[in-house]
């Protein structure tokens, strides 16, 4: 449910909503290095309709030495294995640290390229936007760590300055005075 503000209200929860949108970046990022990282690792030993198919004589060599036909990519599964993802702050990178990674991702002059590092962020483009915007979304709707605190706190300001208006009322108000009357 989305939280209804005044203007007055919203104004004074910005800086909230600012310090909510600031720390979910690095989280954003990690979680489109996932996304990313997921789609590649299911792109090894998939047949891609960008990719040159395999030649002849590489799936009879992995027939031979017993690796699953044609799966591209795919042998020992090493280098599915080996994609893995860093974040630092509000950056983050997908990739492996086999050579035979950039080999294929590029093509060498007897390896035409198969990108699936490129390809895999390209694919998962709009779901790292929807995703991305879905985290904005709920920081300026009020849904935030840092805007729910300041709600809080404008509760227990309000409650305090209701109890505050009920004892000044206590205090201003005139005793009785029927004993005096006497």
């Amino acid at each position: 449910m989305t939280k209804v503000f005044s203007l007055l209200g919203f104004i004074a929860e910005l800086p909230a909503i600012e310090r909510d949108l600031h720390a979910s970046g690095p989280k954003i990022v990690e979680q489109a290095c996932r996304i990313v990282q997921k789609q590649a690792k299911e792109a090894i030993g998939k047949d891609h309709e960008m990719w040159a198919p395999l030649k002849a004589a590489t799936i009879a060599d992995k027939a031979r030495k017993g690796y699953a036909t044609p799966k591209p990519l795919l042998r020992t599964g090493e280098l599915r294995d080996s994609i893995q993802y860093q974040v630092h702050g509000h950056e983050g990178a997908v990739g492996s640290d086999l050579d035979r990674a950039v080999w294929q991702e590029l093509g060498t002059s007897r390896i035409p390229p198969r990108s699936f590092l490129v390809s895999s962020a390209i694919a998962s483009e709009d779901r790292i936007h929807r995703m991305a915007g879905a985290v904005a979304v709920g920081a300026l709707s009020g849904h935030g760590r840092n805007v729910r605190d300041v709600g809080e706190i404008f509760h227990l300001l309000r409650e305090a300055g209701h109890a505050l208006y009920e004892l000044g009322e206590d205090i201003l108000k005139p005793e009785d005075d029927s004993e005096g009357a006497r």
